[in-house]
């Protein structure tokens, strides 16, 4: 590969919307060709957006011996078949989270990746996400001992903006939806063995098709574990109905084997990450990624045939799933 990274857009939906920016600003990508399963005007919109071109069908896509990347942009429970595809012809591949709605079809698209020899990378909140960069490279250090304990709760409302975000057999509940992305980034920065796990589920305020209340305690080796809980069961403001804009209230703590409590927090418009312990409080500021995901993503294709470190591979996303949903 020389020059930009040709890309092939499969998928017109909210999570395009809120990637194009980056898409826009980068340097290394360039957006060739979208095609929406579910409308087509939205693939011509975007098309103009980007100065590309609507396919007319996946295919179009996927067989394009000038497509370098096929980004599968849809749901979970519609990107099998298209991930299958763009693997058997030999594309490097970028989906999101959730990567399938169950365990089958996950494995299914992980081994097929695996099979064709080529790379599957799959965002996550973390991806692009300095925040997490920053406590990485603070846990690594050793100077505040290992990660001990992470905690993060996550209250929001209910999606309201699509019909299967709550549909347990496309989605599978509020862990699926958006409590996954923490329990990926609690095993990025543990660095070490999932041992054990237990999960709760419970239905409290309203008549969705999925409880609205779950919890996961993810036990690691050494002692160390993760406590995730997200609840819909608070009637919380919604921004805008037709995107994922709602309220969104999120605590988030760690504490290292030596006794420091970790937070972070905005200040003057910039992240900035506390520790504390006995009465003592050190502050690290984060800093910013230079250059967009999509950048540093091309470069490590192009030169290093490898996936940047906040992409989670599709084995590492398997193994999420794995994690929550296999008994």
């Amino acid at each position: 590969m020389s020059g930009k990274l040709r890309i092939g857009i499969i998928g017109c939906g909210d999570f395009l919307r809120l990637r194009a920016a980056d898409l826009l600003s980068s340097r290394q990508v360039e957006v060739k060709l979208l095609y929406s399963p579910v409308n087509s005007a939205n693939a011509e919109r975007y098309a103009e957006i980007f100065g590309a071109k609507a396919a007319d069908s996946p295919e179009a896509i996927i067989n394009d011996p000038e497509i370098d990347v096929v980004c599968v942009f849809v749901p979970p429970f519609a990107r099998k078949e298209y991930v299958l595809a763009a693997a058997k012809a030999g594309k490097q591949i970028v989906a999101t989270k959730p990567l399938a709605a169950d365990l089958s079809d996950a494995r299914e698209m992980t081994e097929a990746v695996e099979q064709a020899g080529v790379r599957c990378g799959v965002i996550y909140r973390r991806t692009n996400n300095p925040v997490i960069e920053a406590y990485k490279e603070i846990f690594s250090g050793g100077e505040f001992g290992k990660l001990a304990l992470y905690k993060q709760d996550w209250f929001h409302h209910y999606p309201t903006w699509n019909r299967w975000a709550t549909d347990p057999q496309k989605n599978g509940g509020p862990f699926m939806d958006a409590m996954l992305h923490n329990l990926n980034a609690a095993r990025y920065l543990m660095g070490r063995r999932v041992v054990g796990r237990a999960f709760f589920s419970d239905d409290h305020t309203h008549s969705l098709a999925c409880d609205d209340t779950q919890f996961l305690k993810v036990d690691f080796e050494q002692g160390a574990s993760a406590h995730l809980f997200i609840t819909w069961a608070a009637e919380l403001a919604v921004y805008d109905s037709a995107k994922n804009d709602r309220e969104h209230i999120d605590q988030c703590f760690m504490v290292t084997d030596q006794g420091w409590l970790f937070r972070n927090e905005i200040r003057e418009g910039k992240a900035v990450i506390t520790a504390t312990r006995n009465g003592l409080e050190k502050d690290f500021p984060v800093i910013p990624f230079e250059e967009t995901f999509f950048d540093r993503y091309a470069k490590e294709i192009k030169n290093r045939d490898m996936l940047p470190a906040d992409l989670p591979d599709i084995c590492e996303a398997y193994e999420d799933l794995r994690i929550l949903l296999e008994n």
